[in-house]
């Protein structure tokens, strides 16, 4: 029997007539090859559910991920434990909720980000139907292999970031008379930083840079939208507010170590403290907490490998830290949660996290990173009238435990006419606060929620006036808030900060 003989009888009968011919078959015999050295030697490029394969335990198991990798020195240093999370087993839905095991009857007074009945024109229909688990592994290979061949390299740009400073993102109109409050506050407790304002496109004038920058001695402006950003963004007016903005104000920034600032947060304590914490010195970060928590169904544990968490709130992006030099890809990953050109415009991630504040949370989870968050839970902050509590301000503490940043999140909602008749009549807008007995025992809930203030408590409420958004812990006593900050009030009127009783702008409410 020839060769050519044995090729016909010793084949299957289905390979006789689709075998190619021999110069297509070295062609396919070099492809094979090479994809075995590909599989062999660069096990992470394929992301493989099962994690790795041990010899000696005869089972898939997790590599060794770094428990500590948040003491790694430089971003380029996260690379092998990058490789080994990319490795990891996938959890299913069911672990990831396996974390949270409150009783059925404690669930139903958590505040959870996106109840049942939430809307906002987003797809919640996870809420009531868990996602299957191959849309998590699905999801989750897209983060993987974004981590694995998106990220811009950090020493390409490494020589761009110097030293430490306040990142503000501030157009003009209402977000420039919260502005001139800050400053002037700023100036008040000593700060010396140095500010950078980003806006995008046409959001801020030349007019005001100009007066920012008479009202701060190291002042610098970056325009989002010029060709010169590392990171730039999309913008379509038909996306609603642009939440990556705040993300790419970070990575974009000149500053190593920026730190962010919403422009309706006024600082309590001089910020510059922060950097000098333990808790910075130890995790490189600082996240402040939310009143949420996470629906413990979310998708978003699950594609992050991160079983759902009891002792965690969601986050408050009203004022960030980070040490860029050290996550400079942990900033890039929160960015791909919520910058549609990153994406392809898939939008599933905005259905999950609300904007951008828990993009953060969840890249550092992804990463398998830890990160520093203060000892207290925040307060509400607010107005007591005929019994009615209206928190209107968010107050987030220190990592020592003071009070540091008041951040005006409802009190946009507030109509000029009730802010006069509170501060002409009652002494001012922050008279009282609740603060939960459980403020540092975050595995604990205190009932916490949103409630509309349609003003009835006012002698004669104005016609078509606009209801407000208030805060409210229902089972805590409001304190005097001299308490935490004595004389505030006559400080924030010093500061400037009673103008929205005179603004007849027509800006949105949130402008």
């Amino acid at each position: 029997m020839t060769a050519a003989d044995w090729s016909k009888t010793a084949l299957p009968a289905w390979t006789r007539t689709t075998l190619p011919k021999r110069t297509h078959r070295v062609g396919l015999l070099a492809v094979l090859s090479a994809l075995v050295v590909y599989v062999l030697f660069w096990p992470s490029s394929i992301p493989d559910d099962r994690g790795v394969w041990s010899k000696t335990e005869k089972q898939w198991v997790d590599p060794p991920v770094a428990p500590d990798a948040h003491r790694l020195r430089m971003a380029d240093d996260f690379w092998p434990h990058f490789q080994n999370v990319t490795r990891m087993r996938g959890i299913s839905m069911a672990e990831a909720k396996s974390g949270c095991t409150w009783p059925d009857s404690e669930r139903k007074d958590i505040n959870f980000q996106f109840g049942e009945n939430s809307g906002w024109g987003l797809d919640l229909s996870w809420v009531k139907h868990d996602r299957s688990d191959s849309e998590l592994k699905r999801h989750r290979a897209r983060l993987h292999d974004y981590l694995t061949n998106g990220m811009i390299p950090y020493e390409e740009y490494a020589e761009n970031f110097h030293g430490r400073g306040l990142v503000i993102l501030a157009g003009d109109g209402r977000s420039l008379k919260r502005m001139h409050v800050i400053l002037k506050q700023l100036k008040r407790l000593g700060c010396t930083l140095p500010i950078e304002f980003h806006y995008y496109g046409n959001e801020q004038t030349h007019g005001v840079q100009d007066e920012l920058s008479k009202s701060w001695d190291v002042v610098y402006f970056n325009d989002l939208a010029g060709k010169h950003n590392i990171f730039p963004v999309s913008y379509n007016l038909a996306h609603g507010i642009h939440y990556q903005m705040k993300n790419a104000a970070m990575l974009n920034s000149r500053f190593e170590e920026p730190f962010l600032l919403d422009s309706d947060n006024v600082p309590v304590v001089n910020p510059e403290s922060l950097w000098e914490s333990d808790l910075y010195k130890e995790y490189g970060t600082i996240f402040w907490p939310d009143i949420a928590r996470t629906r413990y169904n979310n998708p978003i544990w699950g594609i992050t490998n991160t079983k759902c968490r009891m002792d965690e709130y969601e986050q408050e992006s009203g004022q960030l830290l980070v040490n860029k030099r050290k996550f400079w890809y942990h900033l890039q990953l929160a960015l791909w949660f919520c910058e549609p050109v990153l994406t392809g415009n898939d939008h599933y991630f905005g259905n999950i996290l609300l904007g951008d504040k828990d993009t953060f949370r969840f890249a550092w989870h992804a990463l398998k990173t830890k990160y520093g968050y203060p000892s207290k839970w925040l307060s509400t902050v607010g107005t007591l009238s005929d019994g009615f509590f209206c928190g209107h301000t968010f107050g987030q503490y220190h990592p020592d435990g003071q009070l540091a940043f008041l951040h005006g999140g409802t009190l946009k909602t507030m109509p000029g006419p009730v802010i006069q008749w509170q501060k002409e009549g009652r002494g001012g807008i922050f008279q009282y606060y609740q603060k939960s007995i459980y403020e540092e025992r975050h595995e604990f809930h205190e009932k916490i929620g949103l409630k509309f203030d349609g003003h009835s408590y006012m002698p004669e409420p104005k016609d078509g006036m606009p209801a407000g958004w208030c805060s409210e812990m229902p089972d805590v006593e409001p304190r005097p808030f001299d308490e935490l900050v004595p004389g505030w009030n006559d400080v924030f009127d010093e500061l400037g900060g009673y103008w929205m009783i005179y603004d007849t702008s027509n800006a949105p409410i949130h402008g």
